[in-house]
């Protein structure tokens, strides 16, 4: 594969590279790599003009400095991002509350003839409150990978669960 040409020597790029990244940012970000975010935009329509130069055919040129993204607000300013349920917990050990869950789970599926189950009944079988349990099957399924989520099957909260066959 051929790689994409970009003003200044291998040294240059390096050094801007290293640069960015003791800034704790993305050499991409600073537009000192030569990957996709090289790729001139594409001009279609009537209105193109070949004459007009676009920003993008600037990137990458020596001289030419990226306009810096506008800072972001501090202090709960603008809009307040989603953040996960599950953020900071890191990746919880098993332990005899995970199996108490787990095998809550796989009775209320023998009890409902093998279809995947609601939290409602995991919960209800494991005899812990909801929210506890969320988290330890939250747990279940992205570290110990011992059940699966099924999006959008009808329950209340739009999941259910299964445990993982050959488990």
């Amino acid at each position: 594969m051929v790689r994409k040409k970009v003003e200044g020597d291998e040294e240059q790029r390096r050094a801007a590279a290293h640069k960015a990244h003791r800034a704790e940012e993305a050499p991409s970000a600073r537009n000192v790599t030569t990957g996709a975010s090289k790729q001139r935009t594409h001009r279609a329509g009537p209105s193109a003009r070949q004459d007009e130069e676009t920003p993008a055919q600037r990137q990458g040129k020596q001289g030419h400095t990226a306009e810096a993204p506008a800072p972001r607000p501090q202090g709960g300013v603008g809009p307040a991002e989603s953040r996960s349920p599950y953020e900071g917990r890191g990746r919880p050990a098993y332990s005899t509350e995970h199996e108490q869950v787990f095998r809550a789970l796989v009775t209320a599926e023998q009890q409902h003839g093998g279809e995947a189950v609601s939290l409602d009944d995991i919960s209800r079988a494991a005899d812990l409150p909801q929210d506890r349990t969320r988290n330890l099957v939250h747990d279940l399924v992205t570290v110990h990978h011992l059940a699966t989520e099924l999006q959008g099957t009808g329950a209340a909260d739009g999941s259910r669960f299964e445990s993982k066959p050959g488990r």
